[in-house]
């Protein structure tokens, strides 16, 4: 049977537009299937984000307010050796984190080996195979005489830890680690403000503090059926409260006597 031209055009148009379509759909189902796939990658670099300004942040304000280096203000290595539970192992953690970040910051290069080791003792003993690495100690003493360096390596240190923490389902002790470091650099803070003759730039740096908290606890709260969890928002809860008697940058000297005496408190049952 023969098939005239017009038939074999309009077959050949049918075949065509069947491939083509065939091809659209294929092309959108693999846009669609990228789409999905960069929301997910997205999603997780949130969850794998460090969640608040790191204790380095608070310490180069602090820094560039003018303060001076308060010897003997830190948590003394000594004590890495009493922290025996993963709660106080990763509170301490973040506490020595800080003052890493402070002993680094202001170029203390004894201190800031002192402050890199026991770090990398607890997550050793924490079984976090980031962040604190032999790699990390090399860069470090090949870096003591560059600030800038020094800084970028150890807060990348940071966020590394965290990121394996949330990564290995470990998003309690993460938070224990942030909240640890935290507290620490609120601490310094007031004993800076408490000790400078004009702490005006050291009391905004501590107002700048509320959003963080108010995040730090909201991450908390779906997590406080973990005792650890629950014990340690108990103990910001007071410092909170007088956070939410604080508007913008304006803290009187009540607030201020009030938020130091808490945070000194709070701090000193965790050291």
């Amino acid at each position: 049977m023969k098939i005239n031209t017009n038939t074999l055009k309009v077959l050949s148009i049918a075949f065509l537009s069947a491939m083509m379509m065939v091809s659209c759909g294929n092309k959108q189902a693999k846009q669609a299937e990228e789409l999905e796939t960069e929301t997910k990658e997205q999603a997780f670099e949130e969850v794998t984000n460090y969640p608040i300004p790191t204790s380095f942040e608070v310490i180069q304000m602090i820094n560039k307010a003018g303060a001076s280096f308060i010897i003997g203000i830190c948590n003394p290595v000594d004590n890495v050796g009493k922290y025996i539970t993963e709660k106080d192992m990763a509170i301490n953690l973040g506490i020595y984190g800080a003052d890493l970040a402070y002993s680094t910051t202001y170029q203390m290069k004894q201190e800031t080996l002192n402050y890199l080791k026991v770090s990398k003792d607890l997550v050793e003993k924490l079984n976090i195979s980031a962040g604190f690495t032999p790699e990390l100690a090399k860069k470090v003493e090949e870096n003591l005489e560059n600030k800038d360096s020094l800084i970028l390596t150890i807060t990348n240190s940071f966020y590394e830890t965290y990121r394996y923490l949330v990564e290995n389902e470990k998003e309690s002790l993460s938070l224990l680690v942030v909240a640890g470091s935290w507290i620490e650099g609120v601490y310094i803070t007031t004993q800076i403000a408490y000790t400078s003759r004009d702490n005006t730039e050291f009391i905004k740096i501590l107002a700048n503090q509320k959003a963080p908290l108010m995040k730090l606890m909201e991450l908390m709260e779906p997590r406080k059926d973990v005792p650890e969890v629950k014990e340690l928002m108990d103990k910001l809860a007071p410092v909170q409260e007088v956070y939410n008697q604080i508007e913008g940058e304006n803290i009187t000297n009540e607030h201020f006597e009030k938020l130091m005496e808490i945070i000194t408190s709070v701090r000193e049952s965790l050291v």
